[in-house]
């Protein structure tokens, strides 16, 4: 039996949807971002890219390798299929990108090949030195060693305030070796200004300061000042002599001399003794080695600079390749700031596990496409998930993680050229949606007045707060996932308004069965909910369920409506609940809605009061 409408309490309902809608509302005003639904290419145009392949050899690409650049440059930009991005061929090496708006597409290209190399040692790049120096006297900012720090159990990869070390001069002697065994001139033998020398604990040649932090230990992003410290240069005659230019290592690989040529690891000796002489000279520059980034292969050594230009490390072979990460997720951390968790294969896990634990104390590098993203020292054995910290900004972090995620590009690519696209459809082909949006809602209002009276009151209510919550949730959806409105998506909510209604319609009718049986306004209410609800959930299931097959297996245009569709039906099932039940119930004790007259009721009433008369006539006529 239905539940009396007495112990019905339709404010609860009605105040969990204004709750609901203040907190969407909230994070739409008072959260950054655009307070208007993102649109599609076809509504404000957007930005058009041409990547054109890169191989060693200059040959053209394979057409499986350009297919599969294609499938994951399209779910870098596209995420979830709503974002209104478009990826196609073009020839045989180049690829056109065309996203809605004004993206930057700056780290579009990256291969995104993230893998985890032991360090053999690093010095400063000779161009970073030269800069130093023509600033003599001034504050350098960055010049300090790189942040290394620790990895530990934690397993969190990042910036520590307390690993930068001491401001110290630089001294007009020799430079001491560093810890792995490579000399920086203008790093070691640092004395403090005092005249000591720093302790190895809070500045090591090369390798930065090794500091743990509680439970969780933390490494700097290579070559950054994690502190903000700076290091004055040494002028006059205690600047030290500006190295000399030097060529890459002797017996690097033609194609890409920042790793040996062999294959073999036998082979690779007289290469690490050259590389090492070169680093240790401080003649060799990030711009060198800027050519061959993203290029290098996993299985050899290799030589490569952290992500501001600053040191230069030598690294050896891939121990975990980036094909290992299973996903990868970004987050706000209260104390690392915007982060990059790691989630391995089984294999990936488990080397990751057992490497760390056999090589505690020792320093591995982070290299994205040839690029050392960090360099931590290990402090202790990880067995839990891994996260990478680096004073990354909202949109680093959220790129960083979907190109980790949707994995590594097979092929390198250079962007050829660049420009804007007007829009297909444009604004006016927006107002034609929204013009026979309107007529449709036009007319259900009507229909609803006309049939259903003060009860069309609660449809038009009911149908303005969806409209409220669907743009809500367009405008969160289009900061969080990157959901772009376009024509197809119009035309999903505008069918939507039919399937809204249509709950509303359900609602009422079995509301008139239950008044032609011979029950009052108020008593018909809620046993024509109870009716109702298994008939309206049905019904929007069988609608979700084709959304949600229709997203699944549509690609492009179709994707989003079928999003659109799928979302405003949940919606609608938000609004019915929460607002067109509870409103319903309070109407009917409401002498005005009660009425014959204005709720529509009457004919309804009377026509069951002319069938009850007739069929009591008929049963006397028979007996």
């Amino acid at each position: 039996m239905a539940t009396p409408a007495g112990q019905f309490r339709p404010w609860r309902l009605i105040m969990s949807f204004i709750v609901i809608t203040l907190g969407l509302y909230s994070l739409v005003f008072f959260t950054a971002g655009s307070n208007s639904p993102k649109l599609g290419i076809d509504l404000q145009g957007g930005t058009r890219i041409i990547l054109t392949a890169q191989t060693g050899d200059k040959t053209t690409p394979d057409r499986n390798s350009m297919a599969l650049a294609r499938d994951i440059l399209e779910r870098r930009v596209n995420g979830s299929g709503v974002a209104g991005a478009q990826v196609q061929i073009d020839g045989a090496n180049q690829l056109v990108v065309t996203v809605p708006g004004t993206e930057d597409l700056s780290n579009l290209t990256r291969s995104a090949q993230l893998n985890f190399r032991p360090v053999v040692g690093q010095g400063l790049s000779a161009s970073f030195a030269q800069q130093a120096q023509a600033s003599a006297g001034a504050t350098a900012p960055g010049t300090q060693a790189p942040a290394s720090a620790d990895v530990s159990g934690a397993a969190t990869v990042g910036s520590d305030p307390a690993s930068a070390p001491a401001t110290t001069s630089a001294p007009a002697e020799t430079a001491a070796p560093s810890s792995q065994g490579l000399r920086n001139p203008y790093m070691a033998a640092r004395t403090s200004e005092s005249g000591a020398v720093p302790s190895d604990a809070a500045v090591t040649s090369g390798t930065g300061a090794a500091v743990t932090s509680g439970a969780a230990v933390t490494s700097g992003a290579a070559g950054t000042d994690a502190a903000g410290a700076s290091a004055p240069v040494a002028t006059g005659t205690e600047a030290a002599a500006a190295p000399k230019s030097v060529d890459l290592p002797v017996g690097g690989d033609p194609n890409n001399p920042t790793q040996p040529a062999s294959s073999v690891a036998g082979d690779w000796a007289p290469w690490i003794t050259a590389a090492t002489t070169a680093i240790q000279s401080g003649g060799l520059s990030c711009e060198q080695l800027a050519p061959y980034e993203g290029i290098d292969d996993p299985a050899k050594p290799l030589i490569a600079c952290d992500s501001k230009g600053v040191y230069i490390y030598l690294l050896q072979a891939t121990i975990i390749p980036g094909s290992e990460i299973k996903s990868a997720t970004s987050s706000l951390s209260p104390v690392d700031g915007w982060t990059v968790s790691l989630d391995f294969k089984t294999t990936g896990f488990n080397n990751w596990a057992a490497y760390t634990t056999a090589n505690i104390g020792k320093q591995v590098a982070f290299a994205l496409d040839g690029r050392i993203v960090v360099a931590p020292r290990i402090n202790s054995a990880i067995t839990t998930a891994t996260a990478i910290t680096g004073s990354f900004t909202q949109a680093e972090a959220v790129d960083l993680a979907n190109s980790l995620k949707y994995g590594a590009l097979p092929l390198a690519f250079e962007r050829s050229s660049s420009d804007s696209v007007s829009a297909e459809l444009g604004l006016e082909y927006l107002k034609a949606g929204l013009i026979a949006g309107g007529i449709g809602l036009l007319l259900v209002v009507l229909y609803c007045l006309i049939y259903y009276r003060l009860l069309g009151v609660i449809t038009i209510l009911s149908l303005l707060l969806s409209f409220g919550l669907v743009y809500a949730v367009l405008v969160l959806l289009g900061r969080w996932i990157g959901l772009a409105l376009d024509m197809s998506g119009v035309a999903g909510l505008i069918i939507a308004i039919g399937i809204t209604a249509d709950s509303f319609v359900v609602y009422f009718e079995r509301i008139k069965d239950e008044v032609r049986e011979g029950r009052t306004f108020r008593s018909a209410v809620p046993r024509g909910w109870a009716r109702a609800k298994r008939t309206i959930l049905s019904a929007d299931a069988v609608s979700f369920l084709a959304a949600a097959i229709l997203y699944a297996l549509a690609v492009g245009e179709v994707k989003g409506f079928a999003f659109t569709l799928g979302l405003s039906t949940v919606l609608d099932l938000v609004v019915v609940f929460l607002v067109t039940h509870p409103l319903v119930a309070l109407a009917s004790g409401n002498k005005i809605f009660a009425s014959p007259r204005w709720s529509g009721l009457g004919a309804v009433a009377a026509a069951g009061n002319r069938l009850r008369v007739n069929q009591s006539k008929l049963v006397k006529k028979e007996a």
